[in-house]
């Protein structure tokens, strides 16, 4: 009997695991799915290059204030690989050479006992040579900030950076503001449409020969005002009503839980009509015994590069462009600036619909174009 493409793809990847071993077949697929990112939002990746900083840096006054205790919130097993891969990305922009022991500098992320003498030795460049590090890693300065904020004996450093940390935040919002769709933007936007009867035509369309999850991901991001694609990478879909201390994102009985958001919102929402059918179909078919609300085609929790992939993929089914999950939250945050515009909804309303993004109302405005 014939393989299926998910058995083939199975086979192949266990092939390169055992040729390359555990590691560099991560690194091989990292790459591989940042390729596919950006080939996918229309990007070169022949031509592109890092993006050129234009940051000049100017030596900024410390903070004059008393800074907030050491950070001990607890840090998820992702923030710690980003944190610790771009402390030593600084590290090697030094020293030009690796990291030889990052036991302490992980436990400090873990909330884990460390050697501070030894910690403070590893970064003493920061300390004493700190405007040299914001000048050749300016990109990187916030997750610096981040983690120097968790070890002692940093003050004077946490207030020497303090400064560039705001800068880069007001620098960042002033682009928000400011920033105009260029025709690719535009096609993308004509193209997509949040109107109800449109959407549900789509959803019906069987010459698109869309999947359930498919459907179920046009519906999450249309049906529904446009969230995070992590709020539902993390949604579990259970039969008891969820407690708000899990830790985790819910399904259950026509409603939404989101314990865990961006800004530590605790949130829930009766599901509109239309995307509960979605929902209760795609759990009505799954066979197997996993909780997650959306899975991959090996019927695993989607990555997050995987399900923005996913996310454009399917976008570029419907309607010949694709269109990433950040694109369609800012078109919708255009489409009800417009909406108010147009005197089509109230302010009110307007507040009400940011909310369930979980964005503030200021914020939402500012994201859109």
């Amino acid at each position: 009997m014939p393989l299926t493409n998910a058995e083939r793809q199975k086979k192949h990847a266990d092939k390169l695991k055992a040729q390359l071993g555990e590691e560099e077949y991560k690194k091989l697929m990292k790459i591989k799915n940042k390729n596919k990112y950006n080939k996918l939002k229309n990007i070169s990746i022949i031509d592109k290059k890092d993006d050129v900083d234009e940051y000049v840096f100017v030596e900024l006054k410390p903070l004059n204030k008393r800074i907030n205790p050491l950070n001990k919130s607890k840090l998820n097993q992702e923030t710690i690989n980003k944190y610790l891969f771009t402390i030593k990305k600084i590290y090697f922009n030094y020293y030009n050479k690796e990291i030889i022991d990052d036991t302490d500098l992980l436990n400090v992320l873990q909330n884990k006992p460390y050697d501070l003498s030894k910690l403070v030795s590893l970064l003493s460049f920061v300390k004493n040579d700190l405007y040299k590090v914001i000048r050749n890693n300016h990109k990187d300065i916030t997750i610096l900030y981040a983690v120097i904020t968790r070890i002692r004996n940093f003050a004077k450093t946490v207030r020497q950076l303090y400064p560039y940390i705001d800068q880069k935040q007001n620098i960042y919002n002033e682009k928000r503001c400011k920033k105009t769709p260029d025709d690719l933007i535009k096609q993308k936007m004509n193209a997509l449409s949040f109107n109800i009867d449109n959407i549900l035509s789509i959803l019906n369309n069987p010459d698109l020969l869309l999947t359930d999850m498919e459907k179920l991901i046009i519906g999450l991001m249309l049906l529904f005002p446009t969230r995070r694609p992590v709020d539902y990478r993390k949604m579990l879909v259970v039969n008891f009503k969820p407690n708000i201390k899990d830790k985790n994102n819910y399904y259950f009985n026509n409603q939404f839980y989101f314990n865990i958001t961006k800004n530590k919102d605790i949130q829930q929402f009766v599901v509109p009509e239309h995307l509960d059918l979605l929902i209760k179909n795609v759990i009505d078919k799954k066979q197997i015994d996993n909780n997650y609300l959306l899975l991959n085609e090996n019927n695993k929790q989607f990555s997050s590069s995987g399900l923005s992939i996913f996310i454009m993929k399917t976008f570029q089914k419907v309607y010949n462009i694709s269109i990433s999950a950040v694109e369609i939250r800012r078109f919708y945050s255009t489409y009800l600036k417009n909406e108010v515009a147009n005197g089509n909804l109230t302010e009110q309303e307007h507040r009400d619909i940011s909310y369930k993004m979980n964005h503030s109302y200021e914020e939402n405005k500012k994201y859109a174009y």
